[in-house]
C-alpha cells in the first residue's frame, strides 16, 4: 500500500473507531478516551466498544503489515495532535496505539508529554517509568525527558511526603547521568537539565548546564534563560 492511500485508510479507520465507540451512553467515553489506557477501564464489557476496538485492530494490522507497525503509525499521528496541542485528540491516538501494541515504550510516553503538559506531573513520571521499565532502546531524548519529568514531579507535588520528593530527585539526577551517557544530543540533554536545577533553586548549576548546552550546541529556551537571569544574573563564562 502507497503512502498516500495509507495516510486515507489511517484516518478513516480513525473515524469509523470512533463513531462506532460513541454509540452508547453507558459509558463516559469523551473522559474514558482521553485518560492513559481508557482509564483502566474494560471495553470488552461495552459491545460498541469492543466491536470499534476489534475493527480497528484488524484493519491498522491489515494496512501496517503487524500491530507493532501499526501502533507506531498511531503514535506518530498521538504527537502530530500534541504538537498542534491538541491534547484530547493526542491522547485519543495514544489510547489506539496502547491498544495495538501495548508493549510499545513509545506510547507511554506519548501518555507522559500529554498529562506533563496538563501539569500532572507526578502521573507523568509514572508513565515514563513504563516505557522505561520495557528497555527501550534510547530514542532521542527519553532519558532528558524523563529526568525533567521527575524534577518537576519533586518540585510541584505538594502532596508528595519529603522522602518521596527525595527520592524523585535522587532519580532525575540519575536519568539525566544515564542520558549524559547513551544520548546523543547532549545540548537537548544539558539544556533540559538545567531546567532540573532551577526548579530546585540550584540557579549556579542550571547556568553550568546552560553553557554545557551551548557548547555542545544545544539552543535553550530564551524565555527559561530570562527566567534563569531573574534568579541569578549570568556569570562569566568559565
Amino acid at each position: 500500500m502507497g503512502q498516500a492511500a495509507r495516510s486515507i485508510f489511517l484516518l478513516s479507520v480513525l473515524w469509523l473507531a470512533g463513531c462506532a465507540a460513541g454509540g452508547g451512553t453507558a459509558v463516559p467515553k469523551a473522559q474514558l478516551d482521553e485518560a492513559p489506557m481508557y482509564g483502566g477501564a474494560d471495553r470488552s464489557a461495552a459491545a460498541d466498544l469492543r466491536a470499534a476496538d476489534d475493527t480497528l485492530i484488524a484493519d491498522a494490522t491489515q494496512a501496517y503489515g503487524s500491530r507493532e507497525n501499526a501502533s507506531r503509525a498511531w503514535v506518530e499521528q498521538g504527537y502530530r495532535f500534541y504538537q498542534e496541542d491538541q491534547l484530547g485528540m493526542a491522547m485519543r491516538r495514544f489510547n489506539q496505539a496502547w491498544l495495538l501494541n501495548s508493549k510499545n515504550p513509545e506510547v507511554y510516553t506519548g501518555f507522559a508529554a500529554v498529562l506533563h503538559d496538563q501539569g500532572k506531573f507526578c502521573e507523568a513520571m509514572n508513565m515514563m517509568d513504563r516505557a522505561l521499565s520495557l528497555d527501550p532502546p534510547s530514542f532521542q531524548g527519553l532519558y532528558a525527558d524523563a529526568g525533567r519529568t521527575a524534577a518537576r514531579c519533586a518540585a510541584e507535588d505538594k502532596t508528595l511526603p519529603p522522602e518521596a520528593r527525595v527520592a524523585a530527585t535522587l532519580r532525575s539526577d540519575a536519568l539525566y547521568r544515564k542520558g549524559e551517557a547513551v544520548e546523543h544530543d547532549k545540548g537537548y540533554l544539558y539544556a533540559s537539565w538545567a531546567t532540573a536545577f532551577y526548579r530546585r533553586g540550584q540557579y549556579a548549576d542550571a547556568w553550568s548546564m546552560i553553557f554545557k548546552s551551548r557548547a555542545a550546541g544545544g539552543q535553550p529556551s530564551p524565555e527559561f534563560v530570562e527566567m534563569l537571569r531573574v534568579k541569578m544574573p549570568e556569570p562569566a563564562r568559565p
